[in-house]
């Protein structure tokens, strides 16, 4: 009988081989990765049946953005495993249809019980099927217009979303601005990154380019972008910290 393949996202290595450990015991093969960037590559080369997703992740794309990447990819059982017990992470990272959460610390029983049941009962997704092969499509980035030609833009680079009038300011890196004709909630829709959040009435920022955040303001590039109260919390949730007492 042929082995189930199983991808595991953990970027602390001890965590990782304790969960290889486990699966492997109950026949499964497992291969490993540290990275958002690393598992959305590793989905076409392994094939996983399976894939257990940290949220949390070290890289420039946490579990949730690499998650919802895939998602538009692939209908394969994902379990998020996290040690963020939080109900705004649980919500957002419901947005991607995940078969399963775990909350750290869990047990071997609770892992493979979680393994066991996405196995049999997979999400129901529809994955649109394009006229060319799945692998051909293109899923870092989006191509906007930009005068007579469609330039593309990488999710990573983009900075903010800033609403303008009718128009949206897409602020990205290396100086790089475009102007869309449409409303920025429309073109945050279109974009379906998961890594961009509603910062204020007029921003949406993308997680992995905060470089910091003081009282109710954000960092991003050299732009500071304001935090409004309803939409803190949900940013905030989204990074992980560390306090000194």
């Amino acid at each position: 009988m042929e082995r189930k393949k199983v991808l595991i996202v953990e970027d602390e290595l001890i965590v990782s081989k304790s969960i290889c450990l486990i699966l492997e015991r109950k026949g499964y093969d497992c291969r490993t990765v540290d990275s958002g960037e690393e598992a959305i590559e590793m989905m076409k080369e392994y094939a996983p049946d399976i894939i257990l997703m940290d949220i949390g992740l070290s890289g420039k794309i946490d579990g949730i953005s690499a998650a919802g990447i895939i998602r538009k990819q692939s209908n394969k059982p994902i379990i998020f495993i996290t040690d963020l017990d939080n109900d705004s992470v649980f919500q957002q990272a419901k947005s991607v249809l995940p078969n399963s959460y775990i909350n750290k610390p869990y047990t071997d029983a609770a892992l493979l019980q979680a393994v066991q049941l996405a196995m049999e009962q997979p999400v129901q997704v529809t994955i649109s099927k394009p006229q060319t092969p799945l692998g051909e499509r293109v899923s870092d980035g989006i191509f906007v217009l930009s005068g007579n030609e469609y330039k593309k833009v990488l999710f990573i680079d983009i900075l903010y979303l800033k609403a303008s009038g009718v128009f949206t300011l897409m602020q990205c890196s290396a100086g790089k601005c475009f102007k869309i004709s449409i409303s920025s909630n429309n073109v945050a829709a279109q974009l379906d990154y998961p890594g961009l959040v509603k910062a204020s009435r007029s921003y949406y920022v993308n997680i992995h380019r905060i470089d910091s955040i003081r009282n109710n303001e954000l960092i991003v590039g050299n732009k500071i972008v304001p935090m409004s109260k309803s939409c803190k919390a949900s940013v905030l949730d989204r990074v992980t910290k560390i306090s000194q007492k």
